[in-house]
């Protein structure tokens, strides 16, 4: 199943593996995938985190050791999670760490997360709380994935790996995180995702995102023009 939301927006309920083959290597490649460690979200947790919704969940894909092999010849590639997989990674001084925490607190969940990155910059960091309730953004919007990241870490994510324009590419959509900071950065984005509950969950976020006005975004002229029907980019179907 395919749907285009916008003209530079586009989902695909699929095995990314079954598609990864056509994707052009000019693209960014920016991810979250399983890290092969049989996680399941057991919706307990200190500080605020306790959740419900998720208790047990596991992500599909999990129980079987990742292989980031066939995601590493795009033009820039981010990997969220790579501290779990990392013997299996080329030597990176361009990591990327999230501090989820910002001191505040501490529970069964870790303090940060890493990203590995082909850049060849030094290491970056950003702190933005997200535990439970306890939330720098999206206050009072419920989590819609068990492994959900804020847009604002995404979008500082594409900047500092200096994703300006061109095709973005998500083969672990999840609920369609990155696809929104696309959206308000003006970047195509194409996202796959082989569940067929966190894809439906990512296309009604999208469409509710896109159905916002674009007049504070970046490329708001030209997104609307797309909008209105106007000549679009060239598609970006795999």
């Amino acid at each position: 199943m395919t749907d285009r939301i916008t003209g530079r927006i586009e989902i695909v309920n699929a095995d990314c593996y079954t598609l990864l083959d056509a994707w052009p290597s000019d693209a960014a490649l920016v991810t979250d995938p399983p890290y092969g460690i049989g996680f399941a979200h057991g919706g307990g947790g200190g500080c605020l985190a306790r959740s419900t919704r998720f208790a047990g969940a596991a992500i599909q894909g999990d129980d079987r050791p990742f292989d980031p092999a066939p995601f590493l010849r795009f033009a820039r590639v981010c990997l969220w999670g790579a501290n779990n997989f990392a013997s299996r990674l080329p030597d990176s001084r361009g990591w990327l760490v999230w501090d989820k925490r910002e001191g505040i607190c501490t529970n069964d969940q870790a303090d940060c997360e890493l990203a590995w990155t082909n850049r060849d910059a030094v290491a970056r960091l950003k702190s933005h709380l997200w535990n439970g309730m306890l939330k720098a953004s999206e206050r009072g919007e419920p989590r819609m994935h068990p492994m959900q990241k804020p847009v604002a870490l995404l979008a500082w994510c594409l900047d500092v790996c200096g994703v300006r324009d061109g095709l973005v590419i998500d083969p672990f959509m999840g609920s369609g995180s990155l696809g929104v900071a696309c959206h308000r950065a003006g970047l195509r984005y194409l996202g796959v995702e082989i569940d067929p509950e966190h894809y439906a969950t990512a296309k009604a976020r999208l469409q509710r995102e896109t159905a916002q006005g674009l007049l504070c975004m970046p490329n708001a002229p030209r997104q609307t023009a797309e909008r209105s029907g106007a000549s679009l980019d060239a598609d970006v179907r795999p």
